[in-house]
């Protein structure tokens, strides 16, 4: 059994430096960013009118643009963007979604790591699902206690905000 254990505990750190690894990789801009015709096609399809910019209507469907993205990428304030302002930003908020998305891995690595260390507790039938450093765990656990332990172990890993216990304890 100790083996067992120890051999989760190196699984479980190799998935953890690959999460960094993945985060320090978005870290990188010169890694995530596109080249400038890399938007070219995305660009020139929202290009309704053909006239070489963008306009808030234009890009209007596309997410990355919504709460304030156009105003944003709008760089030289001329209420239309260049290909250049679109590709600019586009390329920012994507690293910015990876590196998000790198974390959330992380942390979540790093309580099944911790479940699996835990004398008596059944690490698999406990999800965890992490978004912007907001841990849900889910499942079922043998008691009250387990269920609490689960949340105090979550609580305590780096880079979580808060936790939101939904286990189901079912002896």
């Amino acid at each position: 059994m100790h083996l067992i254990i120890k051999g989760y505990k190196l699984f479980f750190t190799a998935l953890i430096m690959f999460g960094a690894s993945i985060a320090a990789l978005a870290d990188d801009a010169s890694l995530i960013h596109q080249p400038q015709t890399g938007y070219s096609q995305e660009f020139k399809a929202q290009d309704a009118n053909g006239d070489g910019k963008l306009s808030a209507a234009e890009v209007d469907k596309d997410s990355l643009f919504e709460k304030g993205g156009f105003a944003n990428a709008d760089k030289n304030h001329n209420h239309s963007l260049s290909e250049d302002e679109y590709s600019a930003y586009k390329s920012a908020e994507q690293k910015k979604i990876l590196k998000r998305a790198a974390k959330d891995a992380a942390i979540t690595t790093k309580i099944r790591s911790q479940y699996l260390v835990e004398k008596n507790f059944k690490s698999f039938d406990v999800s965890i699902e992490t978004k912007e450093g907001i841990v849900l765990l889910s499942g079922f656990v043998k008691d009250e206690h387990t269920k609490l332990r689960a949340e105090q172990i979550a609580k305590q890993v780096s880079g979580v905000k808060s936790v939101k216990n939904a286990l189901v304890v079912k002896p």
